[in-house]
């Protein structure tokens, strides 16, 4: 009867164990899985900028400037790409669900509304969680001679743009001495070319879950 008494009890430990195992086992998968996910779509969102750049292009292609361009405006035309459209024909989301704006440079969104900026037109995608924004900002497809970007904003501090840049980007300074040396402005200071890489994207992308990067291409 003791031998029985102890195998059950061996029994009922190895079944506790087996399940904490699974558990754990359960956890680690879910974990991986959503890491994967999150990458999958942070590459997605990284590959939705130049669908939507390619798709603006096209749509403007008969108009003298950007001055039209609207989210609404290029739904209705069925000129949205269709994995970023909400079905209400004036808002647009991204593959990491945060929303999507655009329009031309003179836009309010950008705090600039001086017409000479029509002949320029931007994107911003919002609420990028911290590592998205980081990947998205070190991918390198946004740059380049050929991207046709004329300045990056990050968070509506942080700045950087070419040398012979249209906008000006004075006014982002990130309000830190350190971070202002890489954000030197337009014209003659301005750095000769867009390359963020790891460090620079993590001091701009200084939010968890609500980072927003603004692409503005002439």
């Amino acid at each position: 009867m003791k031998a029985a008494v102890n195998q059950k009890g061996y029994t009922m430990i190895e079944t506790i164990m087996y399940i904490s195992l699974l558990i754990i086992l359960g956890g680690v998968l879910a974990g991986y899985a959503h890491h994967v996910i999150s990458r999958y779509k942070t590459g997605r969102a990284a590959q939705q900028v130049i669908d939507l750049k390619k798709a603006i292009i096209n749509f403007t292609a008969a108009d003298e400037d950007y001055s039209k361009l609207s989210i609404a405006a290029m739904d209705h035309a069925r000129s949205l790409p269709m994995d970023m459209r909400n079905g209400d024909h004036v808002t647009a989301h991204h593959a990491l669900g945060g929303s999507v704006q655009l329009g031309p440079a003179s836009d309010d969104v950008l705090g600039d509304d001086s017409d000479n900026k029509d002949f320029m037109f931007y994107i911003r995608f919002n609420n990028l969680p911290k590592d998205s924004c980081v990947e998205i900002l070190t991918q390198g497809q946004f740059y380049g001679d050929g991207s046709e970007m004329d300045t990056l904003i990050i968070n509506g501090k942080f700045a950087w743009q070419y040398q012979h840049s249209f906008y000006d980007t004075s006014k982002y300074s990130g309000g830190n001495p350190v971070v202002s040396t890489l954000l030197p402005g337009s014209g003659a200071n301005a750095v000769p070319s867009i390359r963020l890489n790891i460090s620079d994207a993590v001091r701009a992308c200084t939010e968890k879950d609500s980072n927003h990067i603004t692409w503005i291409f002439s």
